[in-house]
Formats: C-alpha cells, structure tokens, sequence
C-alpha cells in the first residue's frame, strides 16, 4: 500500500459520482463546490443516483440534477469515478436479505462494467470497518451480507488497480451535517440528547472505542485524488482521524452543551469493545495533499449543525420512544460480552 507517491496532472474532465443522494455523496457535493465553486460543481461533477432525481445539499445556487445509475456507462471520456453507492446495512431488514444481495451486487456489476470500459479511469470508493473483520476468512454472505458484499467491491477495485489509481477508504465512525439516521450512531444519539438538554447516560457496562472520521475531510481528500491521482496501483487505508472512548465523546459533547457530566456504569474490568482502524496512512496521505482534517470539536460542530435544521422533527420522534435515554452505543453497536 502506497502512503507518499508522486501526484499526477490535473484531470479535466468529467467526474462521476454515484450514491449522490446519500450522506457520503451530498457531503461530496457540499465539498466540490465549496473548494471549486457552484459552478465547476454542475460544469464538471456527473452524480448519479438510484434514479433520476433533483439532490438538494444545501447550496444556495439549488439542487444538481442526478442521473440514473443505469446510465453510469453514458458519460463520455470520464477522468474519475468517486463510488459512494451501496445499500446500507439496515436496509437488508427492511427489504429482506436476498433483494439486499441483488441491489448492491446490481450497483457493483454498473460499476465493474465502467472500469473495464476504461482501464485507465481513476476510481475511489468508501468500504466499512465492517469488512476488516473478514480480513482472512471465508465470505458469510448468509450471515453478513454487508460485509461480505463490501469485501466483494474491495476485491473488485484491487482487481483493476493495474493500470489506474484505486483507493479504498476503510470508514469506522463517521462525523458530518449530512448524516442521516442519526439516532443509530453514538455521536447522532449523543447530540439529539444535548439538544434537548438531557443528560447523556452511558448504558454499556464494557468500555467502547471508536474511531472517527469527518465525511467532509475524507471527500475533500478523494477530490483532490481524483484530480491529480496517484500513480496506479491499489491502496487501501483505514479512514481514521481520532480515536477515542464512547464515554470521552459523551463528557466532550456535554460540556459543549453545559450539561452535568454522563452517567456511566462501565466496569474497566470488562474486554473493551473496539470498532478500529489504524488511520496511519490516511493522516499521512491527508498531510501529503496538504488538508488539514477537522478537529473533534469541529468534527462535533459540524454534525451538531447539521442536526438543528431537523431538530424539531428528531425531537419529537424522541418524545414518541420507549427506548429510554441514551446509550451511546447506536442500532449497531457491539454486544459486551463477559
């Protein structure tokens, strides 16, 4: 895996992006135009979607139009592929497992199909933390589909890399204004409580870790990778900024919000649950293309603010819950085993 290699001309033609609509990709959008401008964003960035739709990010110059991801091969002369598209893991629930398997490995098929109609197209694609626990073993598609079918995308990307740059950003936890299903994650769950000016409690009884990285940080990082790639080659890292317990991140959030300190009923005695990644190479690569990633504090402004504009909505959907106070620990956290 390359950490420091020589930076290529800039690119000019157009970029395609495809999950447009969703947090990672109207974070990408939101980013383009405040490094580029609105409108090199709707001259240049091609955004695709799950069907043709107006994507609203924020912007006041309007929405940008996103075109069918069916379409993904219609662009001519494309300069690079930023792929953001995927079903999210919650999804499989929702529209059971083996219409889960068939839209994201449908989504996978559109995008093997671009890259080998051009083998020199730079790509870049965000995978999970989730796939790292398959790291060396057999494919359990039965019994995580999410990360087996993200490991299958990896192994796609590291499949073309030889004649272009092709990076695979590993993302844990994830900080930023687009987030949605903010009650799922520890710092979203944290944050609706502050807001509404409830004590956070900490209700896991095994310290928990998790690592962050700012959404805006990491696109800002693929843009300027798209741009100006790399040499080819695979590269793969884990997209990490800041590390830290679930229980430093509740006492940081209250503080900012003036709130008593969490309650807490964490035995130190207990395996700590560790959702992780090494993000050596990230940072390095952050420092080569000269970005300066968010702060934590930062990181938690920006999903803070994010979160206001829909706070009222969240707000009451919280009055309407049996769950009880917060736990930090979000829809997906890790069971603590004895």
């Amino acid at each position: 895996m390359s950490t420091s290699s020589p930076i290529g001309e800039p690119s000019s033609g157009p970029l395609l992006l495809t999950g447009a609509g969703g947090w990672f990709g109207t974070t990408a959008l939101h980013v383009f135009e405040q490094i580029h401008g609105p409108e090199a964003l709707r001259q240049r960035v091609v955004p695709f979607a799950s069907h043709c739709r107006s994507i609203e990010f924020g912007s006041p110059h309007g929405p940008v139009e996103a075109r069918d991801l069916r379409g993904l091969l219609d662009v001519p002369n494309p300069s690079g592929l930023l792929h953001l598209a995927f079903l999210t893991r919650d999804r499989a629930a929702e529209v059971g497992q083996a219409a889960y398997v068939a839209a994201n490995r449908a989504i996978t098929a559109h995008v093997a199909a671009l890259l080998r109609a051009n083998p020199i197209l730079p790509v870049i694609t965000t995978s999970s933390g989730a796939a790292a626990a398959l790291d060396g073993a057999e494919p359990d598609l039965e019994g995580n589909p999410y990360a087996t079918l993200k490991q299958a995308e990896e192994a796609l990307v590291r499949q073309e890399a030889g004649t272009r740059m092709a990076v695979v950003f590993r993302v844990y936890a994830a900080s930023g204004r687009f987030i949605r299903d903010a009650e799922r994650f520890a710092l979203g769950d944290f944050l609706l409580q502050a807001m509404a000016k409830k004590r956070l409690i900490i209700q896991s009884p095994c310290p928990v870790e998790r690592s962050y990285v700012s959404v805006s940080t990491m696109m800002e990082l693929a843009w300027s990778m798209l741009i100006a790639p790399d040499p080819p080659g695979f590269q793969i890292m884990d997209a990490c900024t800041d590390q830290l317990s679930l229980l430093e991140l509740a006492t940081l959030i209250s503080r900012r919000e003036g709130l008593p300190i969490p309650r807490d009923r964490i035995n130190p005695g207990l395996t700590t649950s560790r959702y992780c990644g090494d993000g050596k190479a990230f940072r390095a690569k952050l420092k080569e293309r000269d970005i300066t990633p968010l702060t934590l504090d930062e990181q938690i402004r920006d999903t803070r603010e994010g979160l206001a504009k829909s706070y009222q909505r969240a707000a009451s959907s919280y009055q309407t819950k049996s769950c009880g106070p917060a736990t930090g620990l979000g829809k997906d956290a890790k069971i603590c085993r004895n």
